[in-house]
């Protein structure tokens, strides 16, 4: 009995030094988005950087269309305020960075991060991992990778994307998928949720006065920060006939009008040929996207 109990707590003992290198130098620096985002927000050369979450990050092709050296950190459901905790953090020293791009969008200035939510409180533990952000620091327990998180998020740049028809993330952090546009059915419960979080006026507050956080550290940083409303397809404002954009462009217009906002519907095409889905391009709209911005930031920086 008793070298059954001592096999049992030696075979214990093996598994929970198993967990701790997975947990500690395993999955925190394998191949994933995060990773390697995290790595691109290091680069001292960038001059414009796109943040935000896959509306941009699908939709700007940093490698080879801009004129400046473009690096995309975006990754998919970033909320604002982990946007601008990144950002605040990270515009200083960077001497050639003229411009950080943001979007704005009904996901992000109705939005807010929870500490009581799990969905929040994943997004809090994949930053605090990946991108050393010590303020979401939620204790080991809830900071384990290993047992929180599921597997696909810690390899979604993983060799399986291509049976998936999916594109792996670029060498300047842009990712579509090359597909013809599908209806997404959820977008019609987004939107229903949507006309509730409108009305939380002291989240809008709140959410504005981050943005006015970040724009002063980029003020002091000499960097400029322009704000982007992203583009939607013609099926997305069958649905909400433009409401939403002019809800959103009349909370900046009066609350923060030394930034420049873009809205994407005054150049950018509706039509489903560039989508893949309601709110999110596909490759072939990406790179005419990112013509575009380029043209209006050669203007503008």
């Amino acid at each position: 009995m008793k070298l059954f109990l001592k096999n049992i707590l030696i075979l214990s003992v093996i598994v929970v030094c198993l967990f701790f290198v997975l947990d500690t130098f395993v999955f925190p620096n394998n191949k994933n988005t995060y990773n390697y985002k995290a790595s691109l927000l290091q680069n001292k050369e960038v001059e414009v950087l796109i943040s935000g979450n896959s509306h941009l990050g699908f939709g700007v092709f940093a490698d080879s269309i801009f004129n400046f050296n473009t690096v995309n950190i975006a990754t998919k459901a970033r909320e604002l305020n982990t946007d601008i905790d990144l950002l605040v953090s990270n515009v200083q020293n960077k001497e050639k960075l003229k411009a950080v791009l943001i979007p704005i969008s009904y996901y992000s200035l109705f939005g807010e991060l929870s500490s009581t939510n799990e969905y929040h409180q994943s997004q809090m533990r994949l930053y605090y991992n990946f991108f050393k952000l010590e303020k979401y620091d939620q204790g080991f327990i809830k900071n384990s990778l290993i047992i929180n998180e599921p597997f696909r998020e810690l390899m979604n740049d993983s060799f399986f994307l291509s049976f998936m028809k999916k594109q792996k993330i670029s060498k300047k952090g842009w990712r579509a998928n090359n597909t013809l546009f599908v209806k997404d059915p959820e977008i019609i419960g987004k939107l229903k949720r949507l006309k509730e979080s409108i009305k939380n006026k002291s989240l809008i507050e709140k959410n504005i006065k981050r943005i006015k956080e970040l724009n002063t550290e980029c003020n002091i940083n000499n960097v400029k920060l322009i704000l982007v409303l992203p583009p939607y397809s013609a099926y997305f404002y069958s649905l909400t006939n433009h409401k939403y954009n002019k809800i959103i462009n009349n909370i900046l217009s009066e609350n923060l009008k030394d930034v420049q906002v873009l809205d994407a519907v005054n150049f950018m095409p509706t039509d489903l040929e560039y989508y893949e889905n309601s709110d999110h391009l596909n490759v072939k709209g990406a790179k005419l996207f990112t013509k575009k911005l380029d043209s209006i930031l050669k203007l503008s920086l």
